[in-house]
């Protein structure tokens, strides 16, 4: 059994960055644990009557449990930081949550979104990515954040991943580039779950045609970013070679 740890800003980014891959890794008997950052509480409701921020927030965290049900992820770490500000959090308290996370869950791979944030750009995004690459390097080191250690030990990751994607059409609504992808995961018998992992985030029904343009091809790619080098350039799982 393999253990893969999710580092995540919104909820549904799990599912639109590797819905079918976290999927495809469950139903094998692996262990998948997703940290997200926020409760997305700044996103628009899809037509779902909503009164305030905190009822946005509890909507979409209770919509990510259940799309994690879904996908088969064993547990969820949800420090509840804000929406649309991860970067004004104190970046020593969003690293040392992140490597509580790893020391906790001691997952074999860690993912994240690419210091690009992805191909929407989203400055959460690129917050949660920082974040989550310095915790990769420290949560192996007992000097670091070591006040844990009466709780959690000392744990690293042997390899870092990237979301990727493919170089955009000309016509591409999202224009952005990727760091090189390195790894394509094939999925297809497995999009049907990430689809229903999808439908589980109503309140985010509004971006379903980008979904399903952007999301649902036959493999989800992603990047070594750092770690044990992998034993070919492009593979088709973050496990192989370990």
């Amino acid at each position: 059994m393999y253990r893969l740890g999710c580092v995540f800003a919104h909820p549904d980014d799990e599912t639109f960055v590797a819905g079918a891959t976290i999927a495809k890794l469950t139903a094998a008997g692996n262990r998948v644990d997703l940290f997200c950052a926020t409760d997305g509480d700044a996103g628009k409701s899809s037509g779902i009557p909503v009164s305030s921020r905190a009822e946005m927030g509890a909507l979409r965290r209770a919509e990510l449990t259940t799309a994690s049900h879904v996908l088969g992820i064993a547990s969820l770490s949800t420090p509840g930081h804000g929406d649309g500000v991860l970067k004004e959090v104190d970046p020593d308290r969003l690293i040392g949550e992140i490597v509580y996370f790893v020391r906790q869950h001691r997952p074999d791979v860690l993912l994240t979104f690419g210091p690009e944030g992805a191909p929407t750009q989203h400055r959460d995004h690129r917050a949660i990515s920082r974040a989550a690459t310095a915790a990769f390097f420290l949560a192996g080191l007992e000097s670091e954040y070591a006040d844990q250690l009466r709780e959690v030990q000392p744990h690293s990751a042997a390899r870092l991943y990237y979301a990727a994607w493919d170089a955009p059409a000309a016509d591409a609504e999202l224009k952005a580039l990727s760091v090189p992808v390195s790894c394509r995961v094939p999925v297809t018998e497995h999009l049907a779950t990430k689809r229903d992992a999808f439908l589980a985030h109503a309140s985010q029904r509004q971006h379903e045609k980008r979904f399903m343009e952007l999301t649902m091809g036959p493999a989800e790619r992603f990047a070594l970013a750092a770690g044990m080098p992998q034993p070919r350039p492009v593979t088709e799982s973050f496990f192989e070679g370990l």
